[in-house]
């Protein structure tokens, strides 16, 4: 890895250091069963502490060899797939409601952006539609936009 490898690595565990800290020190953690304003932040910051020890630490063992450049394997078509895929999702959220905006959406990355078969997008479209659900409405009672329909 070369020097601003380190740089990336040691900024982004700078910003989990300066996350978390603040987070504690101006919203409180809470406790698990009850959390504070700040328990998704220290959660967050502690994440990008540990994801950016991993990789520095993965960048000091591993000898490097020389590598394309970094924007050479960006496949552009996907990128801007998925950005019109976004951008029709938030266009049609509130008219559509969740539900049916995002069984679209993970259907429309499913077959478009990494082709799969039909059913096994539409199943895992409806496992993580039905797991968003459950989650987010039922265990956190999170009320979801209901769209024209009502659903």
């Amino acid at each position: 890895m070369k020097f601003h490898g380190y740089i990336g690595n040691i900024f982004w565990l700078a910003v989990g250091f300066s996350v978390s800290f603040i987070a504690y020190k101006r919203l409180g953690f809470g406790t698990f069963q009850e959390p504070g304003s700040g328990f998704i932040f220290i959660l967050t910051g502690s994440l990008l502490i540990i994801l950016s020890l991993i990789d520095l630490l993965e960048a000091f063992l591993k000898k490097v060899e020389h590598k394309a450049p970094i924007w050479s394997a960006l496949r552009w078509q996907k990128v801007i797939l998925v950005l019109i895929g976004l951008s029709l999702y938030i266009l049609f959220y509130n008219l559509m409601g969740f539900t049916f905006s995002s069984f679209f959406l993970m259907l429309f990355l499913f077959k478009m952006v990494e082709p799969t078969r039909w059913w096994i997008a539409i199943a895992i479209s409806l496992i993580i539609i039905l797991a968003s659900h459950v989650i987010f409405g039922l265990w956190l009672k999170i009320h979801f936009p209901k769209g024209l329909l009502g659903i």
